[in-house]
């Protein structure tokens, strides 16, 4: 759980209910996948830059946290909000650029002590299963080609399946070989002129 005790500490006064632990811990998935939070709410500012820490303001609304992420290295940028239900946060994640959308439900009571929100060691109650459903159900895949990677990969995949098929076909006992006449040499029609 390296840097999460950071984080967590930084933001600490910030936290003040059990959803706002969870909230934290999602960020932090994200961080570590590689996203950096640009601010929240739904429509960028001029202030928005790329940074591993929560905006300022990410907790002021307890109902519906809205966070912006874009790809450390690019502009692919995400947006994750988070509904409190009841006793549960219902995530979505959407890509902005193809419009899909990730869900994941969080039961609050299963991964966050709520007498303990101020002490990091006994906050978070199983913190792999957490991060397992964040990882799988929330997070756009990690090693998802795109544009012209995708296409270079796709070709290359092609190549490599011919090349197989070709090396299947050569091995198979029952298919007839097929033959190349030998090149710069014709042949002595003579020879089959003297038969008839």
């Amino acid at each position: 759980m390296a840097g999460l005790e950071v984080l967590y500490a930084h933001v600490g006064s910030s936290i003040t209910c059990s959803q706002d632990a969870v909230v934290c811990f999602v960020h932090w998935e994200m961080i570590k996948r590689g996203f950096r939070c640009i601010g929240s709410g739904d429509e960028p500012r001029s202030s928005d830059k790329k940074s591993e820490l929560l905006p300022a303001d990410w907790s002021s609304n307890k109902e519906l946290y809205s966070l912006r992420y874009k790809t450390k290295d690019g502009d692919n940028q995400l947006l994750l909000k988070a509904i409190a239900v009841d006793s549960t946060l219902i995530f979505n994640l959407m890509n902005s650029s193809t419009q899909q959308v990730s869900d994941l439900t969080v039961n609050i009571s299963d991964h966050v002590d709520a007498d303990q929100l101020q002490t990091f060691d006994s906050v978070f109650k199983d913190e792999d299963c957490l991060s397992e459903k964040v990882r799988t159900q929330l997070l756009p895949p990690q090693d998802k080609p795109t544009g012209q990677r995708m296409e270079r990969e796709s070709r290359r995949e092609g190549e490599e399946e011919e090349e197989e098929r070709r090396r299947e076909g050569d091995s198979d006992p029952l298919r007839i070989p097929v033959r190349h006449p030998r090149q710069g040499r014709q042949p002595d029609w003579s020879v089959f002129e003297s038969w008839s």
